[in-house]
């Protein structure tokens, strides 16, 4: 019963860590906006740093998310799984799409 709830546990902070990290890249990706419409070369790239550690966060919880994908929490996980690859493709697709070029860097 104890290695049940502990597991269980353990899966709840896994969901909680994909949550924190899915903030933050909506977090980042809101940053980057506001500094596209500013113009701040620095804070573009300031945000565009963001980006990076937020993609890092996202790609650590779904890591985290696979160990626990199994038949018991299937639904829960892969619900948040299919969120964090949704949170990652934005991520990329922002840093795309405002990249800074060289000369300002």
């Amino acid at each position: 019963m104890t290695d049940t709830r502990e597991f269980s546990m353990q899966v709840q902070h896994a969901v909680d860590a994909a949550d924190h990290a899915m903030l933050a890249a909506q977090e980042a990706e809101h940053r980057l906006q506001r500094a596209i419409t500013t113009a701040n070369p620095s804070e573009i790239q300031s945000a565009q740093a963001a980006l990076v550690q937020a993609k890092h966060k996202v790609n650590d919880a779904h890591a985290q998310l696979e160990v626990y994908n199994n038949e018991q929490y299937g639904q829960q996980i892969k619900q948040t799984m299919e969120q964090l690859i949704q949170a990652s493709q934005d991520l990329d697709a922002n840093h795309v799409k405002f990249h800074t070029p060289k000369q300002i860097r």
